[in-house]
């Protein structure tokens, strides 16, 4: 059987780029940007005021100082027209300007003394209690953040709330995106009926579909194809056959070494070249893989944890080497317990994040009895990794944690 680091090697191989579209910024939430982007102008696009309070020349500063308020001036807004004349050391008064927060700061003004520290007199006057200041005090001056030209660094990143601000800041109102795989879900077992039927004695809910289409949705992928088929093998290969125009096709159930187990068999009929069967891990040993032309397969254990823990080790990261995205960084954390293991499997078992006030959080064990047990995960921040070289871990040693 291959190792997991093998196995997931082989998938990453056969990562592709399902293509590239461009969507309206407002539908782009939550989607892969597939391009960089450059800065259409300097940011801030001019001296901006980072304070309400008073723009004045920082070399006149001094405390208790009278200044004539020569306008008033808010975001948006254009400065009054006289301000060019104004220079320092050409009036007896020296001047300064109210204004507001975002407004852009017009010469000869070079600090801006903010509104709690003045003191407005009688006459359009104010005085202020700072001592003397350098100039650009207050100010964000132009082109600090960005200038004109500059490449930001985006391809592979998902929109969230910060990018979204700087796409639209940028006026990138039709960003180029990763497009979405087209899924094909299929589930299979005599045993499996919808969550809305009343089993039988000897039958349980299609609670797998549902999983793995959650699962999608963290990636955006909400269009999903959904068919479930009987343990039969014609019924099993005209599924499949209709599967395999999809980028991706995810099969749970059937693919172990039972009598009833034909996701193999028909899927070798099929022409899909299998790239491994099998894999040293717990749960999720059964896992298979292959690929015919662009459509790839994860067949998967039909167990319910199996099938979670092959969706998190496997395809997620297959999906994220698909639409451009980094591998998530690797984390270790303490694990609170002791652990065991007789089998030289790798395995992967749910924990949750145990907080602590003035140490390290450390990770909590989540009990379940079998990879069929529905409350496995339930509960859990992720999973922890008992690596397969390892009969044991004490408590206090690290292990890799993945989260959900």
């Amino acid at each position: 059987m291959l190792g997991v680091s093998e196995a997931k090697s082989l998938i990453l191989a056969e990562a592709r780029s399902f293509g590239t579209e461009r969507i309206a910024l407002e539908r782009s939430f939550g989607r892969v940007l597939a391009e960089n982007v450059r800065a259409d102008r300097d940011y801030p696009p001019f001296n901006r005021s980072a304070m309400d309070g008073y723009a004045i020349v920082a070399d006149q500063c001094a405390t208790e100082k009278l200044y004539d308020v020569v306008g008033k001036l808010f975001a948006g807004g254009a400065a009054p027209a006289h301000l060019s004349r104004l220079r320092g050391g050409q009036k007896a008064t020296p001047a300064a300007l109210k204004i507001m927060t975002g407004a852009a700061v017009p010469e000869p003004f070079d600090a801006v003394i903010r509104r709690e520290d003045a003191r407005e007199t009688a006459g359009q006057q104010v005085s202020f209690t700072s001592e003397s200041i350098l100039p650009w005090h207050n100010i964000s001056r132009q082109g600090e953040d960005l200038q004109r030209g500059s490449t930001l660094a985006l391809a592979g990143s998902a929109v969230d709330p910060s990018s979204v601000t700087l796409l639209a800041s940028l006026g990138v109102h039709r960003p180029l995106v990763q497009k979405l795989p087209r899924v094909t879900i299929i589930t299979t077992g005599n045993e499996i009926i919808p969550v809305n039927k009343k089993p039988r004695p000897t039958q349980i809910r299609n609670a797998n579909a549902l999983a793995l289409r959650c699962m999608l949705a963290r990636f955006g992928i909400l269009n999903v194809t959904e068919k479930h088929t009987s343990d039969n093998k014609a019924r099993l290969s005209t599924a499949l056959k209709a599967a395999l125009s999809s980028d991706l096709v995810l099969l749970t159930g059937g693919v172990s070494a039972g009598d009833s187990d034909y996701v193999p068999e028909v899927l070798q009929k099929l022409r899909v070249k299998q790239v491994f069967h099998k894999i040293a891990m717990k749960p999720g040993k059964p896992l298979w893989f292959g690929t015919r032309g662009k459509t790839r397969v994860f067949a998967i254990p039909g167990n319910p944890f199996s099938a979670q823990v092959c969706f998190h080790v496997y395809v997620a990261p297959f999906l994220r080497a698909c639409l451009g995205q980094a591998p998530r960084p690797a984390l270790t954390l303490s694990l609170a317990a002791d652990r065991q293991k007789k089998d030289a499997l790798e395995h992967f078992f749910p924990v949750r994040i145990l907080s602590k006030v003035k140490s390290t959080p450390e990770l909590e064990l989540v009990a379940f009895n079998s990879s069929g047990d529905i409350r496995a995960g339930w509960g859990a921040d992720g999973l922890a990794v008992h690596a397969a070289e390892k009969k044991e871990i004490r408590r206090g040693e690290l292990v890799e944690f993945l989260p959900w």
